[in-house]
């Protein structure tokens, strides 16, 4: 273990990517892989920076040390579960790794709300959808994540539902569309876009080849 860092970046990657057909981290765009873009949204703001999951994928070349899912298959709540228990630190900033607009400057919004005293996780939420995925935790949410998977309780709403949360509606961030820069250094409608099948990739080679600033 590491010794106590106040925030650390988890990039969660356990996933199957089932319905992409291929490891959808290993997509490109532009020069990039989606999971090179979210390593470098997050490392700007944490102290460290760690993989959470599949072990058998490759991402050697980003050298971002890596620590294997103690739940494997068991979803998102697993990435986080193995996160906190093998990686020391007060606060785990995290996303998922098919954010390909991941933004730094939003995750600075969320990191500053970790002095709100009390509070256990910061969560954005977009249009009323909650993104756990892209999210600060604390580290006192360790006991309630280790007993939702012994009782095989995986559904991250409901697991949210006993934490200390506090949301952030990002809508009012915003920046208006013709003063976008780099996706890391905006917040935007696609900030929190994720890619889950060939149709929503297709959909980010779409949005770049409108917003080319966003790479």
């Amino acid at each position: 273990m590491l010794s106590t860092f106040k925030y650390t970046g988890i990039i969660l990657a356990g996933g199957q990517s089932s319905r992409m057909g291929q490891n959808k981290a290993l997509l490109f765009i532009a020069d990039h892989t989606i999971i090179e873009r979210v390593a470098q949204a997050l490392q700007p703001v944490t102290s460290s920076l760690w993989i959470a999951g599949n072990p058998t994928a490759d991402y050697s070349f980003l050298r971002i040390p890596s620590v294997p899912d103690i739940y494997p298959g068991q979803g998102p709540l697993a990435g986080l579960h193995t996160a906190l228990s093998q990686i020391r630190s007060e606060w785990y900033v995290v996303s998922a790794c098919d954010l390909p607009f991941a933004s730094t400057l939003l995750m600075q919004h969320l990191i500053a709300q970790t002095n709100t005293e009390g509070v256990q996780a910061i969560i954005p939420m977009q249009a009323g959808r909650i993104h756990p995925l892209y999210a600060v935790y604390h580290q006192s949410v360790l006991p309630s994540l280790q007993l939702a998977l012994e009782h095989n309780q995986l559904r991250v709403r409901d697991w949210l539902d006993q934490q200390q949360v506090q949301y952030v509606e990002i809508e009012s961030l915003y920046q208006p569309e013709s003063t976008l820069h780099s996706s890391f250094q905006s917040i935007s409608e696609y900030s929190l876009y994720n890619m889950n099948d060939p149709q929503s990739y297709e959909q980010v080679l779409q949005i770049l080849k409108q917003y080319p600033s966003l790479l």
